[in-house]
């Protein structure tokens, strides 16, 4: 008996798409979250299904690996399961080990779906890829030009002055039946349009208006001023840079390679206990303790570096960095082995599940 077509319907819309909307949800966030659902329907139809397809691969073959079992045999196990519901039957093998199976895995395809878009957005934008690259570019053309990211693409290589601090907005604006406005500031935030990703209004502080009678800026008392921008005639961006000098480089090479490495080790961390041999709830625990201990471990690197920068750092300070990063080193160690170990609670828990006839 084939499986029928409303059966393969529901599960093509629970397995490809809904996990391609979390991988999308996830990847566009920040400035960039208003391009999740713009868009031509079939687009953003066949961009879920792709995503969902890369999710459900990875899912599956984790799952598989650890639980044993196969395509065919979990087509065999739906066929089988419609025949029996036609029947008005409750399918014979369907008990609450298999529940806990299907909820788990359709739960770690979500967990999945969501991790996996916050790696492409992160490597994306810390590697600039997408100014450098147009395929991976945002629709949120505006934030390449106000934050100073348009300078790392290749049609403003002569422009590129250093790290963009700031970002100074010069506006003429409409005056109606008056003459034409023009207002300086420092821009804080802006807004799009959730449907068609056009600007919409912008947001400046420090705000000076120009005065034809005195021929100067002057100050205006305003906390923030609001531009919509269909009043706007003209606009000017000025970027405050910090230069470029050796050291400089030097130190965004050494975060691009902190950031890497902390991606890899994050990646290494949702990998690693599944390889272990360990159940299913075990490896889950391991998972949180490393993750746990990456970031503090991170965190803790972080900081060191920071502190030992500040000129100057006498020998007992050091001394005391030292024994710090020492101790929270065997702390991470032991909650490693704790992550890996924790088979009393954990042997426990399952003991109390119900297992598989």
């Amino acid at each position: 008996m084939e499986t029928p077509i409303s059966v393969i319907t529901t599960l093509f819309i629970v397995l490809l798409i809904v996990p391609g909307v979390f991988f999308k949800r996830f990847y566009f966030t920040g400035e960039f979250s208003k391009q999740f659902g713009v868009g031509l329907f079939a687009d953003r139809l066949i961009t879920s299904i792709f995503w969902g397809l890369i999710v459900q691969i990875i899912t599956f073959l984790t799952f598989s690996r650890f639980f044993g079992f196969t395509l065919k045999e979990i087509k065999l196990y739906i066929t089988n399961g419609y025949a029996k519901l036609a029947k008005n039957e409750l399918p014979d093998d369907f008990d609450n080990y298999n529940l806990w199976m299907i909820l788990g895995y359709l739960f770690a395809s979500i967990v999945i779906a969501a991790l996996l878009g916050i790696v492409c957005h992160s490597i994306i934008r810390a590697f600039k890829i997408d100014t450098k690259f147009r395929v991976f570019r945002f629709s949120n053309h505006w934030n390449y030009y106000f934050r100073g990211d348009i300078l790392s693409s290749g049609d403003f290589k002569k422009q590129r002055k250093g790290k963009v601090l700031s970002t100074y907005i010069d506006v003429v604006m409409d005056g109606g039946n008056q003459k034409p406005k023009m207002f300086s500031g420092f821009l804080s935030q802006y807004t799009i349009s959730a449907r068609t990703g056009e600007l919409e209004a912008i947001f400046l502080t420090d705000v000076k208006k120009y005065s034809e009678s005195k021929q100067a800026f002057k100050e205006i008392p305003s906390d923030f001023l609001i531009i919509p921008y269909n009043k706007v005639i003209d606009l000017n961006i000025r970027y405050n840079t910090l230069k470029a000098e050796d050291n400089i480089k030097y130190k965004l090479l050494v975060k691009a390679l902190f950031t890497t490495s902390f991606l890899l080790a994050f990646l290494y961390v949702l990998i690693f206990p599944w390889l272990l041999g360990l159940s299913f709830f075990r490896t889950l625990v391991g998972m949180i303790f490393l993750s746990w201990a990456l970031i503090f471990f991170s965190a803790l690197i972080q900081s060191s570096i920071k502190v030992l920068r500040a000129k100057p750092v006498d020998l007992p300070t050091k001394i005391a960095i030292t024994c710090l990063f020492g101790f929270f080193l065997y702390l991470g160690l032991l909650v490693l082995k704790q992550s890996l170990c924790f088979s009393c609670l954990i042997d426990w828990v399952i003991s109390k599940l119900p297992s598989k006839p």
